[in-house]
């Protein structure tokens, strides 16, 4: 897609933000958007196709284009749409969410994907009929192209602010702001924290549909390298598919994982919950590290060394994103880093 095009759209939609909260309802003309982008008419009046095929705008012969009368951002609700508000690192996010944004008057609705396409488009859709202050959103395999991204954009384009949790996806559509991890970082700390302990040989599993995963991976490769360390041991890149498959109906992936080490004594796992299950297959002297110091790490059984956030200094970046995209007005925040908490797995 062109970049003036892009441009004139994104543009465009945070416009359309300003204009709901102030109450205007009608868009420059055409002539006036072709001075102000330095463009043709035709691609001019190919981006007011755009927004108004979305349903954002509404065209009228001779009198120019309107914002849509649909349902537009109001309340007091932020919604965190999360693969399972239940599970996980989840309960305790939502925790200190809760009462954070309580401060600011605004209640926080959870709802669940499940780890499902489909279920994030039913609820996008949902949310479309009925638009919130805001939604926090955990994006379902950033890496693999998603049409829900369009949903995420009409959205933002209804003023709803939208924020990104751990990765964004990859177009940036109705991207408004990420509270992002440094992911490399961790990774790296993770493969200096297990070579200080004298492990040579340092296998990893990672997921390669999310941004996070390959993040780590670098960091992971790179660190090895660094040190000297050898880089073609064994390491499991996992899809979302083979995730699921992995952590909810048997071990039969990290079994044949585990076959496979030849000589590894130690694993760097892409999260806590693949480490926990991989700590009961693996033999003893196996040193296993992980990310997020979820439950399953801090578990008497698993006690799993992980990296943990400052989880309440994570919360507050998240609302003070919130807080911003609601007032239409900019947030940017370092990528959050990482404390090691070690435990007796390696």
């Amino acid at each position: 897609m062109p970049t003036k095009y892009r441009d004139i759209i994104n543009k465009l939609e945070q416009e359309l933000r300003h204009m709901r909260s102030d109450g205007r309802s009608k868009l420059p003309t055409e002539a006036q958007l072709c001075s102000e982008f330095n463009c043709s008419r035709q691609t001019v009046r190919s981006a007011l196709a755009d927004l108004e095929q979305r349903g954002l705008i509404v065209r009228k012969r001779g009198s120019g284009s309107y914002l849509a009368d649909g349902a537009s951002a109001s309340g007091d609700t932020v919604v965190f749409i999360c693969e399972d508000e239940d599970e996980y690192i989840y309960p305790e996010l939502t925790g200190l969410l809760r009462p954070q944004l309580k401060s600011h008057k605004l209640k926080l609705v959870c709802r669940s994907t499940h780890g499902g396409l489909g279920k994030e488009r039913q609820i996008l859709t949902d949310l479309l009929t009925s638009p919130p202050a805001a939604v926090i959103i955990e994006p379902y395999c950033n890496i693999i192209p998603n049409p829900n991204v369009k949903l995420i954009s009409q959205l933002s384009g209804r003023g709803v602010a939208v924020v990104y949790l751990f990765t964004a996806y990859e177009s940036g559509e109705g991207h408004q702001a990420l509270i992002a991890e440094d992911n490399y970082g961790g990774a790296s700390m993770l493969v200096r924290h297990l070579a200080s302990s004298g492990h040579t040989r340092i296998a990893g599993i990672w997921r390669c549909d999310d941004s996070r995963g390959l993040e780590r991976y670098d960091g992971y490769i790179n660190t090895l390298s660094e040190l000297g360390l050898p880089i073609d041991v064994p390491n499991l890149m996992l899809t979302g598919a083979d995730r699921r498959s992995l952590l909810k109906r048997d071990d039969s992936i990290l079994k044949a994982f585990v076959s496979g080490l030849n000589g590894c004594t130690a694993v760097i796992c892409h999260n806590d919950e693949i480490a926990y299950r991989l700590a009961r297959l693996t033999a003893p002297g196996i040193a296993i590290v992980s990310f997020d110091d979820s439950y399953y790490a801090a578990s008497d059984k698993g006690a799993i060394t992980s990296l943990a956030h400052d989880g309440r200094l994570f919360v507050d970046n998240v609302v003070k994103a919130v807080v911003a995209g609601i007032e239409h007005k900019k947030y940017k925040g370092e990528p959050a880093g990482w404390k090691l908490k070690v435990r007796k797995s390696g």
